[in-house]
């Protein structure tokens, strides 16, 4: 089953809602798509990804403007389902920007990009 949230922007409240809190039995055959805006992978959130990685589901996040783009780009780019990723952790996977996925039977393009309202209250590299 495919699951489609929008941004969770790093919060582990919201996280927790989703697989601890919801009435899903979840495995490794559900994605959790986050569409934009994923917010964990950061030096401080190491631990909760970890975490993450053990919730059951397989976690499928879009970049939005408010990711670590410097940690994520770090990451090897691999292909996964016809399309290019970064893997995160073993079910942690980040989906990149226009790319085609094959996904049970479900087909999904990836489109990133978008202007950050706040971000003349942002420092680059430190809070975007």
């Amino acid at each position: 089953m495919i699951y489609i949230t929008g941004d969770t922007h790093g919060e582990y409240d919201r996280m927790i809602k989703i697989f601890k809190n919801s009435d899903i039995s979840w495995t490794a055959d559900d994605y959790l798509v986050i569409c934009g805006d994923f917010g964990y992978v950061s030096k401080r959130n190491e631990a909760f990804l970890n975490e993450m990685d053990d919730f059951g589901a397989t976690i499928l996040f879009i970049d939005g403007n408010h990711e670590n783009f410097d940690l994520l780009n770090s990451f090897p780019v691999e292909i996964w389902n016809g399309g290019k990723i970064h893997k995160v952790r073993k079910s942690i996977i980040h989906l990149m920007r226009s790319q085609v996925f094959k996904i049970d039977d479900t087909t999904l393009f990836t489109l990133g990009g978008g202007y950050s309202f706040d971000r003349y209250m942002r420092q680059e590299n430190v809070s975007w």
